[in-house]
């Protein structure tokens, strides 16, 4: 260890104080030439107006949501069918509008209220007409199915539940029952609308990629199953807790092995997984 002297250490306190002093005194001048340049930023002119564009939008708030000008008065409503309670669709949302910030409306809460009028709702839009108007369109399921009984036809919409009063525009998919079941009451639900969803999927994807079109089809809720009737006039049995294109591309897979074109078919049974299952005439 190397000793220094009584002298090299009193010479080496000694400078250390200066470069101590002056490294002090150079963030001091620092600290102040940064203050002096922020104390330039603004202007005393710049200051008023910073605080009269502060004092302007503090009104503007006030304005907006404590004056009463934009409270709402009035509510319109529109609606895709004649079918829909208008009376009750007012209702529902008039207490929840009706006196309320047009600013600060939720309008989630109103399309809720408004969809639980009756369950064939599917779509509720809110237009707001400041500065204080509401104007809401109410939209249905459309009709995609009909589905026959021994007792009746009921029209379905997109969401399941039976249409009243109305018919469809278009061509919609025919349901057969396959099984008891009672749909008298109209409030139920009468087809899970995966189910529903499932069935109009699957018959789409079958007459594109077989090229054979589809009658109709037999419903089984109970069982979970569809069988589809095919202008061939054979069944194509279907399972609800299956993939419906993995079913269907199984049969497509084996068209030539079952000689689809040549022999005559009362079922084919796609059910089971990497099997098919089928009953000639």
């Amino acid at each position: 260890m190397t000793r220094i002297s009584f002298r090299q250490r009193k010479l080496n306190r000694f400078f250390g104080r200066i470069f101590c002093r002056r490294r002090k005194e150079h963030l001091a001048a620092r600290v102040f030439q940064s203050e002096k340049r922020v104390s330039r930023l603004l202007t005393v002119r710049q200051k008023v107006y910073l605080v009269l564009a502060v004092a302007a939008f503090g009104a503007l708030i006030g304005f907006t949501q404590f004056s009463g000008f934009f409270n709402i008065e009035k509510i319109s409503i529109a609606r895709s069918s004649l079918d829909l309670p208008l009376e009750q669709i007012e209702l529902s949302i008039r207490d929840l509008a009706f006196g309320k910030n047009i600013f600060s409306l939720n309008q989630n809460t109103l399309a809720a209220a408004v969809r639980a009028v009756q369950p064939d709702i599917s779509r509720v839009v809110i237009h707001k007409k400041y500065p204080r108007e509401i104007s809401v369109e109410v939209f249905k399921f459309p009709i995609v199915a009909e589905l026959k009984t021994n007792a009746e036809s009921i029209f379905l919409n997109e969401n399941g539940f039976r249409v009243v009063g109305e018919s469809p525009d278009r061509d919609t998919l025919l349901l057969l029952v396959g099984e008891k079941v009672d749909f008298s009451d109209p409030t139920v639900r009468v087809i899970d609308p995966a189910q529903l969803t499932f069935i109009r999927e699957a018959v789409f994807y079958f007459e594109s990629v077989t090229d054979l079109k589809v009658l109709s089809t037999q419903y089984f809720p109970i069982s979970r199953e569809a069988h589809l009737k095919t202008e061939s006039n054979f069944d194509v049995w279907l399972d609800f807790a299956s993939d419906y294109k993995t079913q269907i591309d199984k049969l497509v897979a084996a068209a030539d092995v079952l000689k689809l074109g040549k022999q005559k078919f009362v079922y084919i049974d796609l059910r089971v997984r990497g099997k098919i299952f089928y009953k000639l005439k």
